[in-house]
């Protein structure tokens, strides 16, 4: 099954939250949906008035971590199944799409009911390994969007690891040893999603396709294919079906469920990418990818990150409907008989 889906809210939606945007992706005859994390407040705070409750149990926020005072009178996190005491402090976090952990779940419960399979990805502007604050704000981030994936259902989080900081091959490592320490942290056999870790299209950002399959070797992760992403970085390599057949026949080693990915037009520079656009624009065609995906034996997400978003990923499924039926009645005409015969 190829499914097809948008990645944030639809621009057709009138409301604007999570469960919102499940409805209305169904409304549009998609089936895949890709929640962003954004514009989320987190705030530390006295936990006075939730003790005795469970964190899933506050009706006004989102509690994502619990603090606790240690034997030496430290703060360390006891994570969030667990009552809360009157001297711990929370980590409140604010999301204008979800009001609480009832909301996340009751949008992955009609998700499914819906058919539909839910995906999310963190803040685009990730910095990992930058060794200061942002550092430690990008990894929480991340932390947050597999405790909130969890909850809604999403069987993966994506997100873009950040620039390089020195040497190639010393940033791998390290980019290994947090996708390693956070998997460790939010194991996917404990009920979190997978970590999607995406193609880069900048020159100076972790993410080139060796780069994120190497890393899925090495560590539990899932890399994701973002088409728009390796056309730019590669000078626009993805022009024939033989192209992305071998792209995608590279990801599909290493997928957890289907194959993943995403799909825009580009505007680049060389191998850097300037843009994204949307996908009747540029020299990376759908039309192309499509005639592949006809005979494409195995399960594919194809995510619009498209500026039209709900348009193109539209736009791609009827590519793809009109393609499949081309070839069934192209195969057709060849079995019929000949008259006389």
């Amino acid at each position: 099954m190829i499914r097809f889906g948008i990645a944030g809210i639809p621009l057709t939606s009138k409301g604007r939250t999570f469960i919102d945007s499940v409805e209305e992706t169904h409304n549009l005859g998609l089936n895949a949906l890709e929640v962003q994390l954004l514009r989320v407040n987190v705030q530390e705070n006295s936990a006075e008035e939730f003790a005795g409750l469970r964190p899933r149990d506050v009706e006004d926020s989102i509690i994502i971590d619990v603090m606790r005072q240690d034997e030496e009178g430290n703060y360390v996190s006891v994570g969030i199944n667990t009552e809360i005491e009157e001297d711990d402090i929370v980590r409140e976090l604010f999301w204008n799409m979800a009001r609480n952990y009832d909301d996340l779940e009751t949008g992955g419960q009609l998700a499914r009911e819906l058919d539909i399979t839910l995906s999310m990805h963190a803040p685009y502007y990730m910095d990992m390994i930058a060794g200061n604050d942002v550092a430690d704000k990008s990894i929480n981030h991340l932390r947050w969007a597999l405790i909130l994936g969890k909850y809604m259902g999403a069987k993966r989080v994506i997100t873009h690891s950040g620039f390089y900081h020195g040497q190639k091959k010393d940033a791998v490592k390290k980019f290994a040893e947090v996708y390693a320490d956070l998997v460790n942290e939010f194991p996917p056999d404990a009920g979190y999603p997978y970590i999607g870790v995406e193609t880069s299209g900048k020159q100076e950002v972790f993410g080139t396709v060796k780069e994120v399959t190497d890393l899925a070797k090495k560590v539990n992760i899932e890399p994701i294919l973002n088409f728009a992403h390796v056309h730019a970085i590669t000078g626009g390599s993805l022009m024939e079906i033989k192209d992305f057949e071998s792209i995608i026949n590279e990801f599909k080693k290493y997928a957890k469920y289907d194959l993943y990915t995403e799909f825009s037009g580009v505007e680049f520079e060389g191998n850097e990418e300037k843009r994204l656009t949307a996908i009747k624009h540029g020299t990376l065609k759908f039309e192309t990818l499509s005639e592949y995906l006809i005979d494409y034996p195995d399960d594919m997400t194809i995510i619009s990150s498209s500026p039209l978003l709900e348009h193109d990923a539209q736009y791609m499924q009827i590519i793809y409907i009109r393609s499949y039926f081309k070839k069934m009645q192209r195969r057709h005409l060849a079995e019929k008989p000949v008259s006389g015969e």
